[in-house]
């Protein structure tokens, strides 16, 4: 039986090119091939047409934020999970809904805590939040 990793394909929305590219790398190490959208309306049309085992979604966005994604998401009965990694309040981290958002790490984030994470949604074993 393969490992699920090598199927595992991540969509990266993140506007900050930094960080992208840092998360990118994270994943890259495990196998797990990835694409990557630098704002909400590229990350819509690229969920709408694409299929993801995972993704990977910064709340503050231009074009459309993170909530309006999730809502497309639950709005188009896609299962993909998502992992809400933002450095936004915990007040505005209750809003999220949790039947799309998986799991939430908050930023500044730990490489190996993210990177174990993300493997963990590929394998389909959802982690206990990061931060609580």
């Amino acid at each position: 039986m393969s490992d699920p990793l090598e199927q595992c394909r991540a969509l990266i929305v993140e506007d900050d090119p930094g960080i992208r590219r840092l998360v990118e790398k994270i994943l890259q190490r495990n196998g797990i091939e990835i694409d990557t959208a630098f704002d909400g309306r590229v990350a819509i049309e690229k969920i709408r047409t694409g299929h993801y085992s995972v993704i990977i979604l910064d709340l503050m966005l231009p074009e459309a934020n993170g909530y309006e994604i999730i809502e497309f998401i639950k709005r188009t009965g896609t299962l993909t999970p998502v992992a809400v990694v933002s450095a936004v309040s915990q007040q505005a981290l209750t809003k999220l809904d949790r039947d799309v958002v998986k799991l939430v790490i908050s930023k500044p984030f730990d490489v190996n805590e993210l990177s174990k994470a993300i493997v963990g949604l590929c394998r389909r074993e959802v982690p206990a939040d990061a931060d609580g």
